[in-house]
């Protein structure tokens, strides 16, 4: 997680109820686990602080509504709000839209997964939550 601001603290339990979100946690301790090689308690734990520490890595998912973190200027993101379509792993890009568009076109752009240090994690449809977050 980037240093150059503040922990913004995710309460995934009220954006998902508490058994969607151990779900989100355990699913990303596993793949802490496989990809980082961590022992399993360890994994659990980074997942833990992660997740709450609202680190895009491991949250960003299709499904999700992103809103700009108030000390950030306006002007150094793409939008206020961010719709996450699609997530590829290689490299780490995000397909999202701005779901406050007044045009109404639903324009989605491609955004390196780093944007969303920019934004803070507001809403998570949770029909997407079965489906795979990642394409490689």
């Amino acid at each position: 997680m980037s240093t150059d601001h503040p922990n913004q603290a995710v309460p995934l339990d009220l954006i998902l109820g508490p058994h969607l979100a151990v779900q989100v946690i355990r699913r990303a301790a596993t793949a802490l686990q496989r990809d980082d090689l961590l022992p399993e308690p360890v994994a659990l734990r980074l997942a833990c602080e992660r997740a709450t520490d609202g680190d895009p890595l491991i949250l960003a998912a299709p499904g999700q509504i992103w809103e700009l973190r108030d000390d950030v200027d306006p002007d150094d993101a793409p939008a206020h709000r961010l719709a996450i379509h699609l997530r590829l792993t290689s490299p780490p890009t995000l397909y999202v839209s701005d779901p406050d568009d007044p045009t109404g076109d639903g324009e989605i752009d491609e955004l390196l997964l780093e944007v969303l240090h920019l934004y803070t994690l507001a809403s998570w449809d949770t029909r997407f939550l079965t489906a795979p977050t990642a394409i490689g």
